[in-house]
């Protein structure tokens, strides 16, 4: 299992714009992915060598005491995800097999819990 702190993540809603020239990121989607990248660097000697290959099942605990009165827990998952692949700690999101998501008690503005799905020929 892989243990990643972030930072709260914006909402699909509020993270994807659309404007005259097509669509662009949001200032949330983009502060979401710098202050990710900061918090990522005091965790990346202990997440050194670790990468869920394969299929796998997550859990994204949510901050409850960042929770607004609008905030839809269930939106906020994909960014999560994209940042666990773009800093190389799963293959690709499109692998996750399963997942869940909770509000409560974290250090940060989430956690994202990675729990590989043991392959059964390597198993073997």
């Amino acid at each position: 299992m892989i243990v990643l702190h972030l930072p709260f993540p914006p909402s699909v809603n509020e993270a994807n714009k659309f404007g005259k020239r097509g669509y662009y990121p949001s200032n949330a989607k983009q502060k979401f992915f710098t202050d990710a990248d900061s918090l990522f660097l005091t965790q990346k000697r202990a997440l050194s060598g670790l990468k869920v290959e394969g299929p796998f099942t997550y859990h994204l605990i949510l901050n409850r005491a960042q929770r607004g009165p609008l905030a839809d827990g269930d939106n906020r998952i994909k960014y999560p995800l994209d940042f666990a692949e773009r800093v190389d700690l799963i293959e690709n999101d499109k692998l996750a097999e399963g997942g869940s998501w909770s509000w409560g008690e974290c250090e940060f503005g989430a956690m994202l819990s990675i729990h590989p799905i043991a392959n059964k020929e390597t198993a073997a």
